[in-house]
């Protein structure tokens, strides 16, 4: 919880299974990356595909070397949102868009089958109308 400081030092409990699933995946996510985050780069057309494969399953296959536990100065920053004030949130734009599209939900962490995220809503627009009185148009044409 909170935020970890790259100047810090941190204890992390490892699962090596977990480690060994990622590596498992990892053509797996490079291909949803290009798919999804670089709008449809085809993998024909990274020149060193296979050679960033291979650092990625060499730094998790040390990292699982390590298990149970290791201690690192992390350059991860975990926002704990739930411990912010409402008007943080919002000034910082962490706050999730309400209303998404295909596109935003394929790139989303939580798309999966049995994510109750993905229910229709309909929605009303609400508003106010206002309308200019002949004094107040007068202000603004000139």
């Amino acid at each position: 919880m909170g935020v970890y400081r790259s100047d810090f030092p941190v204890k992390f409990k490892l699962e090596k299974q977990g480690y060994e699933e990622l590596i498992a995946q990892v053509e797996q996510i490079m291909d949803f990356a290009l798919e999804i985050e670089l709008g449809g780069t085809p993998k024909s057309e990274v020149e060193n595909y296979d050679e960033i494969k291979g650092k990625i399953i060499a730094q998790l296959t040390t990292i699982m070397g390590q298990c149970p536990s290791m201690e690192a100065e992390p350059l991860i920053y975990h926002i704990d949102v739930a411990a912010m004030y409402p008007n943080i949130i919002l000034s910082n734009r962490l706050q999730p868009v309400a209303i998404v599209n295909e596109q935003i939900c394929a790139g989303c962490v939580h798309n999966k089958p049995e994510s109750d995220c993905k229910r229709e809503q309909d929605w009303q627009w609400k508003y106010d109308y206002f309308p200019l009185t002949k004094g107040e148009f007068e202000s603004v044409k000139t």
